[in-house]
């Protein structure tokens, strides 16, 4: 196999595991590790992967936000599992931010019945699922936007204004180790930094397998405004290891 056949075969495994890790590469392709890692190098130049302590991550554009009910169904035993964790982290009588996106939308379906607290909201999925009748949820007003089944625009700014957080559930479009944690969406982005900034605590970031390696064109925040990132057992040891040393803890699930 001559160099561009072996790199073009790097790029169909990862299509469809989405993280190699050099060793199974070099065994798979009968070629010595340094030979993978420099296949590697190239392939990264190109825009097409992230390397990793040990293996690589496919790097995937996310050029528009997916609709709603089709996020939905997508990854569903992961997002539940990191949902049913993440409601375990809401502690009594603390005020919490809840993003948008589906899994985030997912946590109140976990929340303990008998749990006294409040989650500040623009996230309208998420009023569904809220069941607890000692939970206070507050969904911020503003423009609704189908799509993402949430609000947004300068309302919702001046409503986040009134409140602060001990901390913040941030559901995740894309994460990756060089641009951190993106979405497609300005109007998405905009309240999701608001509320990291007005949360006095840790911030939270959910993400399933799928959103690894996923760029989307707006910026979230970096790895420097994450205290913990909920993955499922998905994700590769060694990518948890790359974020860990970028600063957030990993809680895998």
């Amino acid at each position: 196999m001559i160099p561009a056949e072996r790199r073009s075969r790097i790029t169909e495994i990862l299509r469809d595991r989405r993280a190699v890790r050099v060793s199974s590469l070099s065994d798979g392709l009968g070629v010595s590790e340094m030979t993978i890692r420099r296949d590697l190098e190239r392939l990264e130049s190109e825009g097409l992967l992230v390397r990793t302590h040990g293996g690589a991550v496919l790097k995937r554009h996310m050029a528009e936000e997916p609709l709603y009910d089709d996020k939905v169904a997508a990854h569903a035993e992961e997002k539940r599992r990191i949902a049913q964790r993440a409601a375990q982290l809401i502690e009594p009588g603390e005020t919490v931010f809840l993003s948008s996106g589906t899994t985030a939308a997912q946590v109140l379906r976990h929340v303990d019945p008998a749990l006294e607290a409040r989650v500040v909201t623009h996230n309208v999925g998420a009023l569904a699922e809220a069941h607890g009748p000692r939970l206070e949820v507050i969904l911020l007003g503003g423009l609704y936007r189908p799509r993402s089944n949430a609000v947004a625009g300068s309302l919702t700014i001046e409503m986040l204004s009134w409140f602060t957080a001990s901390k913040m559930l941030l559901g995740v479009d894309g994460l990756d180790l060089e641009e951190g944690l993106t979405t497609p969406t300005v109007g998405m982005a905009s309240i999701e930094r608001a509320m990291i900034a007005r949360t006095r605590g840790e911030v939270i970031a959910l993400a399933d397998s799928s959103k690894i390696g996923v760029v989307a064109d707006v910026a979230v925040c970096g790895f420097d405004q994450v205290d913990a990132v909920l993955l499922d057992d998905g994700v590769d040891e060694s990518l948890r290891l790359d974020i860990g040393r970028l600063g957030p803890r990993c809680i895998t699930v």
